[in-house]
């Protein structure tokens, strides 16, 4: 196993948490399975964490914090105050499915873990699936936005249809264990979507 010590014992356990929970599942998953992943003394695990529902809550702050940082990352490479805003929003529209493009493999390989989370969670940390859903709210909104300033006459609603279509594509693409399912329904979006923001214009 590949060494971990560039990372914090936290940071370690909170990684364990996220992929294991992703994999196994919240119930499935147990304080020595955590520390085992993260190469943490068992007791160690105790110091950072109270519980698993602590640990649950680490992982939906990581969900937050990892849609946020791809969201401001389209922001910053394609920033506001140019002279077109409606080709700015464009662009932040297709940089939005290229973002979501990137976690095309591992999803169909196992599943959305953020959708996992906020389904596994909810019986014994709801807390944390509620957090975790925010991570979908955050993204939805970016996209509504989006297409909202790029002319879209409904911007909003095609942003919630073209994010659950996104987690159905990843349920169907997981199930046949082909991500090319995966891949062209979210790239057939993205066209429509854009299409539809042509017409509007």
């Amino acid at each position: 196993m590949p060494t971990q010590s560039g990372r914090s014992k936290r940071q370690r356990l909170e990684d364990a948490a996220a992929q294991l929970f992703w994999s196994r599942g919240f119930a499935a998953t147990s304080i020595a399975d955590l520390a085992k992943q993260a190469e943490v003394p068992v007791g160690n695990v105790y110091y950072y964490f109270k519980s698993k529902r602590d640990l649950a809550d680490a992982v939906a702050d990581m969900f937050i914090q990892g849609s946020q940082a791809g969201l401001d990352d389209i922001e910053t490479r394609y920033p506001s105050g140019t002279s077109n805003p409606q080709k700015l929003a464009k662009d932040r529209v297709s940089a939005f499915f290229e973002m979501l493009e990137k976690s095309h493999m591992s999803r169909a390989k196992a599943g959305c873990p953020i959708a996992r989370s906020v389904a596994d969670f909810a019986e014994f940390a709801p807390s944390a699936a509620r957090k975790s859903s925010e991570a979908l709210t955050m993204l939805t909104a970016f996209l509504g936005r989006e297409l909202t300033r790029a002319g879209h006459p409904n911007g909003m609603i095609a942003a919630q249809q073209s994010i659950a279509l996104w987690q159905g594509a990843i349920v169907l693409a997981h199930g046949a264990a082909d991500p090319q399912i995966l891949m062209r329904m979210c790239a057939e979006q993205r066209d429509a979507l854009l299409r539809a923001v042509h017409q509007g214009a």
